[in-house]
C-alpha cells in the first residue's frame, strides 16, 4: 500500500452508504416488512369479511307531513322514536310523569336523561308536563331538546 491510498479514502455514494447500512441492518428490515405484510393481510381479510352496504335508496314518495302530524295520527316510522314517544306516554299514564327533577335541584330532565337515571328515587319530582315543571321555577336541562322524542311539541 502507497502513503497515496491511505491519505485519500474511498467516498462511497449514497447508494453505498444505504447499501451498507441494509446490509447491517438485514434481519430488522425483515422482521419489519414481516409486520407490515401482516398488517396489511389481515386489513384485507377484514375488508373482504365485512358485511356490505345495503344498495337500496331511501325512497321517499307523495306528500309529506309534519312529524307532530304522524305521531299524532299514529304514522311515524321511525320505530325507536315511535317507542319512546310511547314509554313517555305510558309513564305519565302511569301516574309518574313525563318529566323529571331533583327535589335538589333546579333543573328537569326527560326520563331517560343520563342525569335524570342519577337521581335517587326518593329524590324524584314527577311532572305531568313541562309547563308543569317551569310553574315550579325549574329549567331545561342541556340535552332537552336533544333528546326530546320526535314530535314533541312544548
Amino acid at each position: 500500500m502507497s502513503t497515496s491510498e491511505n491519505q485519500n479514502p474511498v467516498k462511497l455514494s449514497w447508494y453505498g452508504r444505504a447499501g451498507d447500512w441494509a446490509k447491517k441492518n438485514q434481519g430488522d428490515i425483515a422482521l419489519v416488512l414481516g409486520f407490515v405484510f401482516v398488517a396489511l393481510i389481515s386489513f384485507g381479510i377484514g375488508y373482504l369479511t365485512a358485511p356490505g352496504v345495503p344498495k337500496n335508496p331511501l325512497i321517499i314518495e307523495g306528500p309529506q307531513t309534519g312529524i307532530s302530524e304522524q305521531v299524532a295520527s299514529g304514522q311515524a316510522g321511525d320505530a325507536a322514536s315511535a317507542s319512546v314517544l310511547e314509554s313517555a306516554t305510558n309513564a305519565v299514564d302511569s301516574g309518574k310523569g313525563l318529566i323529571v327533577a331533583s327535589k335538589n335541584s333546579k333543573i328537569y330532565h326527560w326520563p331517560w336523561c343520563s342525569a335524570a337515571k342519577n337521581i335517587k328515587p326518593e329524590n324524584q319530582v314527577w311532572f305531568k308536563s313541562e309547563a308543569e315543571a317551569q310553574a315550579t321555577g325549574r329549567t331545561r336541562c342541556a340535552d332537552f331538546e336533544k333528546l326530546a322524542p320526535a314530535g314533541y311539541i312544548k
